[in-house]
């Protein structure tokens, strides 16, 4: 009797092993920071424009309410492994921080997912 007992516990112990070996374990993607290097549209029918530069430095813009190029907002930006890290700069020297995770990224597109589970798909400008 004490013998089943001890069976049964086991068996009862080791079930959730077998569903923990069944998940799918994803790779973080490393961020290739030189296909981000460039001019970036956000992909939903917006004139929202994303300049990332090669000394970590950068500036957003909205066309649509006649912002331009060299008018927008500055930022510093920096990445680990899958993490893209934003150090937006206003008007008035405040600052915000945003992260976001880099789910795709080839050299025409880029998605990245907020903290929020959001995603945004960006497209490469041709300047």
């Amino acid at each position: 009797m004490k013998i089943r007992k001890v069976i049964a516990a086991l068996l009862i112990a080791c079930v959730p092993l077998l569903f923990v070996g069944c998940t799918e374990k994803i790779e973080p993607l490393d961020i290739d920071e030189a296909l981000l290097v460039g001019k970036w549209q956000e992909e939903t029918n917006s004139q929202v424009i994303w300049r990332y530069d090669s000394d970590h430095t950068g500036e957003t813009w909205d066309e649509s309410e006649d912002v331009h190029e060299g008018e927008g907002t500055k930022f510093n930006w920096s990445t680990n492994k899958d993490m893209l890290q934003i150090d937006l700069y206003g008007e008035m020297g405040q600052h915000a921080y945003y992260d976001y995770t880099i789910t795709k990224q080839t050299d025409t597109l880029f998605v990245w997912k907020d903290l929020y589970g959001n995603k945004q798909t960006f497209i490469k400008k041709v300047s």
